[in-house]
């Protein structure tokens, strides 16, 4: 788990919403280094400040920010050409009779960039469409079907294309790094040294947005 990871806006907000940010600074500590893009700053910081109903969660990644827990990164321009290359196979991959299905957005493509520019330890998403688009894209297609209730098709050649260039890439939860931080301690120091610290941390997560099962959760508390 050491090294850089390059975090989504999806996973920042999932923390914040669970008032578990400052992990991300106590892991800062280990040698872990937080990346996020400039898109990604501006989900869920400087536009989310705009709005009081989140605006809180903003004030809490802002400050993980001005203390150098997360460290922002711009793209150039030929990191500009991958985004664009990245965005046109992803949200081609899928179509149905009323035309193709956009999967993923501008942050969530330049953290796959980050990712691969910095030779990222691993990518830290809590929404699960990116990850399985990379990992199991039969799988999203089928998730697509039963979420939208028609018949979806996919272009091989765009799968393909996402296995081969980030087949390397681990992607992790935010979940993940909540039980990294209680094997190390680090949960314990900021709720206390309870056994429901673990507990209590991954069912916030799961409704605060981390796409998580009970099940899982179980499975992180018995392994």
């Amino acid at each position: 788990m050491l090294g850089t990871l390059v975090v989504d806006s999806s996973s920042l907000i999932s923390l914040s919403s669970s008032c578990l940010f400052d992990l991300i600074g106590e892991l800062s500590k280990l040698g872990i280094r937080f990346v996020v893009s400039k898109t990604v700053a501006e989900e869920s910081v400087y536009n989310p400040l705009r709005i009081k109903r989140f605006e809180l969660n903003a004030l809490r990644i802002d400050r993980g920010i001005s203390k150098g827990w997360l460290h922002v990164a711009k793209l150039d321009r030929k990191d500009r050409k991958y985004l664009q290359k990245i965005m046109e196979n992803a949200n081609t991959c899928f179509f149905s009779n009323r035309g193709h299905i956009k999967i993923i957005h501008e942050g969530e493509a330049e953290a796959l960039v980050l990712a691969n520019k910095m030779n990222a330890k691993a990518l830290v998403i809590d929404e699960r469409t990116l990850r399985m688009l990379i990992e199991d894209p039969f799988g999203l297609r089928a998730l697509l079907q039963r979420r939208r209730k028609e018949k979806i098709r996919m272009n091989p050649e765009q799968a393909k294309f996402f296995r081969k260039e980030f087949k390397h890439l681990v992607i992790v939860r935010s979940a993940e790094l909540v039980a990294f931080a209680y094997e190390k301690g680090i949960l314990q120091k900021l709720l206390g040294k309870t056994r429901y610290a673990l507990e209590g941390a991954l069912y916030s997560l799961k409704y605060s947005g981390c796409s998580l099962s009970s099940e899982e959760i179980n499975r992180f508390l018995h392994r």
